[in-house]
C-alpha cells in the first residue's frame, strides 16, 4: 500500500482508493501535504481537516470544469468532474455517521458524478428499480460490441463502498469490453 501518512492507516487506504478511482498524483500531493500534522490528531479534528482540504480541491476542479463547459470543452470538463467526484466521495466517507454537512457533501458528490459521466460520455447509466414502495438505485454498464442478450453481473456492494466507487475502479468497464453487462445496486437512502 502507498503510505502517504506514516501513522494513519485509514487515510492511507482512502488515498489508495482515490488513486485507483483516477486521482492525479499532483492533486494528491496538493491535498495531502498540508495534512501531515492533522493525520496525527484525534479522529474528529483530523477528519475535519481532511474533508476541508479534499473538498476544496474538488470545488476547484468543479470551477475549472465549469470554465471548460462554457468554452465547449465538454470532455475536459467531464474528466475534471469525474476527479472532483472522487475527491468528494473520499472525504465524505471518512466523516462520522451523522456528521454535520455529510449529507450535503454526499449530494454534491452524486451531482458531480452524474455530470462527469454525462460530459465524458461514459458507458454508464443510473437506473432505479422499484422495491417495496421505494426504489433501489444502481449503475448499469452495457456490454460493448454485443447485439442481442448478454450475460449480466449484478453486484450489491457492502457497507464500506458505493456503486460509484465500484464503477470508478474499473470492473464494469472490464466486463463490458468482454461482452458482459454490469449492474451495481444499493437501496436508496443508503450510501
Amino acid at each position: 500500500m502507498f503510505r502517504y501518512f506514516p501513522t494513519n492507516y485509514v487515510w492511507n487506504l482512502s488515498v489508495n482508493l482515490a488513486i485507483e478511482m483516477g486521482a492525479r498524483m499532483g492533486e494528491i500531493e496538493e491535498m495531502c501535504a498540508p495534512l501531515q500534522e492533522a493525520a496525527r490528531q484525534p479522529d474528529a479534528a483530523g477528519t475535519k481537516a481532511f474533508r476541508e482540504t479534499w473538498a476544496k480541491m474538488a470545488d476547484k476542479l468543479c470551477g475549472l470544469a465549469e470554465e471548460d463547459e462554457t468554452s465547449g470543452r465538454l470532455l475536459s470538463a467531464g474528466e475534471k468532474y469525474n476527479r472532483a467526484a472522487t475527491y468528494y466521495l473520499t472525504c465524505e466517507r471518512l466523516q462520522a455517521h451523522g456528521a454535520a454537512g455529510r449529507t450535503e457533501l454526499y449530494q454534491r458528490f452524486l451531482q458531480t458524478f452524474k455530470r462527469g459521466i454525462e460530459l465524458s460520455r461514459e458507458n454508464c447509466e443510473r437506473v432505479e428499480i422499484p422495491y417495496e414502495g421505494a426504489h433501489i438505485s444502481g449503475l448499469l454498464v452495457r456490454a460493448e460490441g454485443v447485439s442481442g442478450p448478454a450475460p449480466i453481473l449484478v453486484q450489491v456492494n457492502g457497507l464500506d463502498s458505493t456503486k460509484e466507487m465500484k464503477y470508478r475502479v474499473g470492473l464494469p468497464a472490464w466486463l463490458a469490453k468482454r461482452g458482459g453487462v454490469f449492474a451495481d445496486h444499493r437501496p436508496t437512502g443508503h450510501r
